[in-house]
């Protein structure tokens, strides 16, 4: 079989390529052909050289194929974890035959987007966990900490945690861990939003810590939204979003990712510097369980549809930890189709200019 395999690759055309890409499949899958352990390092080895000059879309098909093989040769499974990464997913992702070494070698010789696919390879231990984790790669780090069947050592949830403090896109992984110890989740809970407080909270109810933390920031957010304000709204918020606009680089787009982050105090501030508006205004707006005004300030700030979406259900879940009823999502998106930009301006113009008291603005629109 292998020598027919060697003839077909004398031939480059594509239909030769495609005959020997489907050999080797064969080969590989091929449960009855009895070789031993030598024979098959061998016959690998060969393979590897066979498919060296394919292009790489073949190489590909031949990964997707060999993906979860158990028959392959383990040579030719590593060449292809090694590849390119279109090649390497499959492989990564699936094979039962890469062991711990094999995958942390990948790990600490190949690229990021390599290391991306480890850290969602299902069932890896808490020592390709460890090699994961590399310095000024949070994306890898996130990736591993949403694989919940991946064991992750203590020592690498609490790196986890002290990054986390500084990149909050790892903190909701983190908390919905079923894994998180208690005297990790006690020292997040004086950092994180309050919606994963309020998930802690409920996470760990008999710790009194965690509980009397949540119960305390659910309490100040409401008492700030009846009163206007939000906790954290601070000049050095103000003082980035002067700067970005300074440089020409806050738009909507920004902003929105503000929110998204859970990043409070500069969504404010960088809607008040795209509308006029005053952060006290804004809130009142935000805090609106209609959403009506909040469609006519997205509108005016140059948001679209799908921003406009994003910010009615994260200030809802920021509000109140829930969903926004479809009804409610349907009637507020239809009234910010509504609206042009021109008429959202004229309608902003009249709150700036206090033409209509704050409690009856919305009757403006």
């Amino acid at each position: 079989m292998i020598e027919r395999l060697i003839e077909l690759a004398k031939d480059k055309r594509p239909a030769a390529r495609r005959a020997l890409s489907l050999g080797i499949v064969e080969l590989c899958h091929n449960s009855g052909l009895k070789m031993d352990p030598k024979d098959k390092e061998i016959a690998g080895q060969i393979i590897i050289r066979l498919i060296a000059e394919f292009e790489i879309e073949l190489r590909a098909q031949i990964a997707d194929r060999l993906g979860a093989s158990e028959q392959a040769p383990k040579a030719l499974i590593l060449a292809l974890a090694k590849d390119e990464i279109i090649v390497a997913d499959a492989v990564i992702t699936h094979s039962p035959l890469l062991d711990n070494d094999d995958l942390i070698a990948i790990i600490n010789s190949k690229t990021r987007e390599h290391r991306l696919l480890v850290a969602a390879r299902p069932h890896i231990s808490a020592e390709v966990g460890d090699a994961l984790l590399k310095p000024g790669e949070p994306e890898v780090l996130a990736a591993l900490l949403n694989n919940q069947s991946a064991e992750i050592s203590l020592a690498a949830l609490e790196y986890a945690a002290e990054e986390s403090r500084s990149w909050t896109n790892l903190q909701e992984p983190l908390v919905t861990r079923a894994d998180l110890p208690p005297q990790l989740a006690r020292m997040m809970v004086s950092f994180v939003s309050s919606e994963l407080k309020r998930q802690l909270a409920l996470k760990f109810p008999q710790d009194q810590e965690i509980v009397s933390q949540a119960v305390h920031e659910v309490a100040a957010v409401k008492a700030a939204a009846a009163n206007g304000i939000i906790p954290g709204l601070s000049v050095k918020a103000a003082a980035l979003i002067e700067r970005l606009q300074a440089n020409g680089e806050l738009n909507i787009t920004r902003v929105v990712s503000f929110l998204r982050e859970k990043r409070l105090p500069l969504f404010f501030a960088g809607m008040a510097a795209l509308t006029r508006l005053s952060t006290q205004s804004l809130v009142h707006f935000a805090f609106d369980s209609e959403s009506q005004g909040l469609a006519v300030i997205c509108r005016a700030a140059g948001a679209d549809r799908g921003q406009f979406v994003m910010v009615v259900l994260l200030l809802e879940q920021a509000r109140n930890g829930g969903a926004v009823p479809p009804r409610k999502l349907q009637a507020v998106c239809r009234l910010f189709d509504s609206l042009s930009e021109v008429r959202a301006h004229e309608i902003l113009q009249d709150w700036r200019t206090g033409l209509h008291d704050p409690e009856y603005r919305v009757a403006a629109i």
